[in-house]
């Protein structure tokens, strides 16, 4: 991908529980090019709040680390960056959203506080420019009373507000790249649709690329350019957001886009997949999916599957491989 901002190679993800070394994250590789949006899809286990946390090197120290892989920002490895450099680049060129608002904003300072802090943290402007700045990103993201919402605390607002202040944290230094892990889980349907319709106007407005993870293919259909669809710790499949959804090639995709309530059938019930996803110390030797694949076969069991790559459609599975 030409002008790729974020570019992900092997990445492996380990926990160390109890003495014993669990792989989490498997091998997973993925790029993410200017001004798009990349979806990454699957159930909860399969990963992808780890991946997200492992770009932004979050994960918790002493028992997990990344042991493969390279994960470039901007032709940057921050691999090969400090902990203090780090602390540099996260809220300035990378940014990222959190499942519940309520739990990331802290309790005891306004919301005020909390967006000129990111400003100040990164010296790129004065107190009262700060404040200047921090109003004004208030209002665009939907917040009409935006000075006297800078006095109040996050518990003193709703839900759909303190995600519209979190969206506003993340975007004010205008960052490269915005990771969204479920932003819209704890809201309902009506607010969902104004937070998705305003991430998309503030990424035209700031050129800014994005990551949405999300266990929703619906919400997905209308926000991602691209998919890569996450199961075990590992992408399965991955390509153009029409191409996924017109043609998906594995039994897991196909699996999730059936699970999606339909207006243009008469079907009353919807489809599930049988079985749930396996736990980190209970990873499948050969293909991840195989304990509730409707195709599964022998070498499924036994053996890991290679990517099989048309014209940048790309499938982990045994079924198209030559």
């Amino acid at each position: 991908m030409e002008n790729s901002v974020l570019k992900v190679e092997d990445l492996k993800v380990d926990f160390l529980i109890k003495k014993h070394r669990l792989t989490a994250v498997r091998g997973v590789s993925f790029e993410v090019g200017r001004h798009t949006t990349l979806g990454l899809v699957g159930e909860s286990g399969c990963g992808k709040s780890v991946t997200a946390t492992a770009i932004m090197r979050l994960l918790p120290k002493n028992i997990s680390e990344i042991s493969g892989g390279h994960i470039y920002l901007d032709g940057e490895d921050l691999q090969k960056k400090t902990d203090r450099e780090m602390c540099n680049i996260r809220g300035l060129k990378a940014s990222m959203i959190f499942q519940d608002p309520l739990t990331c904003l802290n309790p005891v300072y306004t919301i005020g506080k909390q967006m000129c802090e990111v400003l100040l943290t990164h010296k790129l402007c004065s107190k009262e420019e700060a404040v200047k700045r921090s109003v004004e990103m208030l209002k665009k993201v939907g917040i009409a009373d935006a000075e006297e919402k800078m006095k109040v605390y996050p518990h003193q607002i709703s839900g759909g507000m303190r995600q519209r202040v979190m969206i506003a944290m993340a975007l004010i230094t205008t960052p490269l790249l915005l990771i969204a892990d479920e932003p819209t889980t704890a809201l309902d349907v009506t607010i969902q649709a104004q937070i998705l319709e305003l991430m998309k106007e503030l990424q035209d407005s700031y050129d800014t690329s994005i990551i949405m993870i999300t266990h929703d293919m619906g919400v997905i259909a209308g926000m991602a350019d691209y998919i890569a669809v996450m199961y075990a710790g590992e992408i399965v499949e991955y390509g153009s957001c029409k191409d996924v959804f017109h043609n998906p090639l594995h039994p897991y995709t196909r699996g999730l886009l059936e699970s999606i309530p339909r207006l243009d059938t008469d079907t009353e019930e919807l489809q599930t997949i049988e079985g749930t996803v396996p736990s980190i110390e209970a990873f499948p030797e050969g293909c991840g999916f195989s304990t509730r694949c409707p195709n599964c076969e022998g070498r499924c069991i036994n053996e890991r599957p290679p990517v099989t790559d048309t014209d940048g459609h790309q499938v982990r599975c045994w079924l198209y491989s030559k």
